[in-house]
């Protein structure tokens, strides 16, 4: 009994203790981190604005499944989401935390399914959880931007499938505007010096359609920048994002850049001209499952200058990418540190992120297929572990150890009354001392069992699989299986599956002429044929056809 009890001990002590593995990708390491799903909202919620409101989250206006506008906000305290009305519907506002700690709301789509705009501007009081309405904009607006210049003054830019226009605006209704140079949706609104701002990047016309390189500004005429020419300020989901959230110091911003590549890198803003944040690697467009699709804008932790940037695949893992910015802003180069999450089911493949003061990041609601589908899932995630949890882990290792270590003195007491009956017998070694000391010959052994569980049973071909799974089947652990493939075989677990599945397809392709591409990759362990052309090109250097089309060549000109 006491040895039974031990084992159930043992086994959740190791447990605890157990991680996903670090990933190694050529040059990078994806280090995982840990996610928690919160309490879902009340409601499905996409095209809302959220913000930090002083000691809590607010999600604000958007729109429910059906692209029905809401005239609610949540807010999330104490474990769970609490529901407020609006004053106004708001489906994709701006929402700007002023320095009086209420936040300001603003514009929107005025009917189901995006149509029209709306004037309506109110004010939320986060200490009641209140909101009273505010003086209406110059123009009614749906995807503005907002922003707090440096003399107090509020600026409002950008709008939706109509003209634009650039106002100060103040609760009095006195107001100042002039004409916008481009349409533009959501624009990065850039305040500099005391009463000026830069207004950059934003949408319109054709959902995504490309802006010029012309830079807005309050004081002095609109001007030109080359680097804009071939990299684009970048905000895919088109949402609110206030200028604190890029902000690494006085007039000195990151914004996400993407080139006609596709390839995204930080965008350095300053009084002083425009440029790439110096790096010492670009931004990966892979990951270890896939592409990565990053989402939204930066995020600055002004404290440290870090950057901070979202990313996701296919398989609906997370990414977060730590880009350290200060020895790029004293002449050297920007470090990273990427972490990934473990694959969340309820992820909406188009969320709202935001980052927390403690340092975590949460995902509040987003669209899930179309603006028809809202989702109302909430997930949090810690890049840097939870501080707060220490002192319950600490009760509960305690308690633990406390109860392990007084076992083991019944045990050890029990054992040496059993040995001193039994005759002297040198030599021996227990049982879980031989596993503990499990040495290196064992690797070639697991190796061997690898590809017999590869190449007999082609378990590559399950989609699903796991390097969990593949430990599981094997009898060992995945961090014995991970340090295998990285001493013995020279590469890592998705390397090592994809080579099969490649080599698999090519054979199925050449033996089965009129197999189409969809059902190559399903029979070969791909997750759909767009994972399987494009880890396909990265591998051999050609698209499935292509190659199909050399080797069949190949095997004409041999045959004659």
């Amino acid at each position: 009994m006491k040895r039974a009890f031990l084992s159930i001990v043992l086994a959740l002590l190791f447990s605890c203790r157990q991680s996903p593995e670090v990933i190694q990708q050529g040059d990078i390491q994806f280090v995982p981190m840990e996610s928690k799903r919160l309490p879902d909202m009340n409601e499905p919620r996409c095209g809302h604005a959220l913000v930090w409101a002083g000691d809590h989250i607010l999600a604000v206006g958007g729109h429910t499944t059906g692209f029905v506008p809401m005239s609610t906000a949540e807010y999330y305290q104490k474990g769970r989401w609490h529901t407020l009305s609006t004053m106004y519907p708001h489906d994709t506002p701006f929402a700007l935390v002023l320095g009086d700690g209420d936040v300001l709301i603003g514009g929107g789509y005025e009917s189901s399914f995006g149509i029209g705009q709306v004037w309506g501007v109110e004010r939320y009081h986060p200490a009641n959880h209140s909101f009273k309405p505010s003086s209406i904009m110059e123009q009614k607006r749906a995807h503005a931007s907002a922003s707090v210049l440096g003399n107090g003054e509020i600026l409002i830019s950008g709008n939706w499938y109509t003209t634009d226009i650039t106002e100060i605006y103040n609760d009095k209704a006195e107001t100042w505007t002039d004409t916008a140079s481009d349409y533009r949706s959501y624009p990065f609104i850039l305040p500099m010096g005391t009463d000026n701002a830069w207004i950059i990047g934003g949408t319109w016309g054709s959902y995504g359609g490309k802006t010029l390189n012309i830079v807005d500004q309050i004081k002095g005429e609109p001007f030109t920048v080359d680097l804009l020419d071939n990299w684009q300020p970048y905000n895919p989901i088109d949402r609110n994002v206030q200028a604190d959230n890029y902000c690494l110091g006085k007039d000195c911003y990151l914004i996400p850049a993407v080139d006609a590549e596709g390839q995204c890198a930080p965008m350095l803003v300053k009084s002083s001209g425009f440029s790439l944040l110096p790096m010492e690697r670009p931004l990966p467009k892979e990951g270890p499952w896939g592409a990565i699709r990053y989402t939204g804008s930066f995020w600055i932790a002004p404290e440290t200058q870090t950057a901070w940037l979202m990313g996701l695949d296919e398989q609906q893992h997370v990414y977060l990418v730590e880009i350290d910015c200060q020895p790029a802003l004293h002449g050297g180069k920007a470090k990273h540190t990427y972490y990934y999450s473990q694959p969340l089911e309820a992820l909406p493949p188009n969320p709202y992120e935001m980052l927390l003061p403690d340092g975590s990041f949460v995902i509040v609601g987003g669209m899930i297929h179309t603006n028809y589908d809202a989702s109302a899932a909430v997930y949090a995630f810690y890049p840097k572990g939870r501080p707060q949890d220490n002192t319950l882990l600490i009760i509960i290792g305690g308690g633990l150890a406390f109860i392990v270590g007084l076992l083991l003195f019944f045990v050890a007491r029990k054992r040496k009354r059993y040995k001193d009956d039994l005759p002297d017998s040198p030599g021996e070694t227990s049982r879980s001392d031989e596993e503990l000391n499990m040495d290196e010959k064992s690797k070639p052994i697991l190796k061997d069992k690898l590809k017999v569980l590869m190449e007999e049973k082609q378990r590559f071909r399950d989609k699903k699989l796991r390097l969990a799974d593949v430990a599981a089947e094997l009898g060992t652990n995945t961090t014995y299986l991970s340090s295998t493939f990285s001493t013995e075989m020279h590469t890592t677990y998705p390397a090592f599956v994809t080579s099969y599945r490649i080599s698999y397809a090519q054979d199925l392709m050449l033996n089965n002429p009129s197999m189409n591409l969809s059902r190559v990759a399903e029979e070969s362990g791909f997750s759909n044929e767009r994972n399987f052309l494009r880890t396909f090109k990265a591998t051999c250097g050609v698209t499935p056809s292509e190659w199909k089309q050399q080797h069949q060549s190949s095997d004409s000109g041999d045959e004659q």
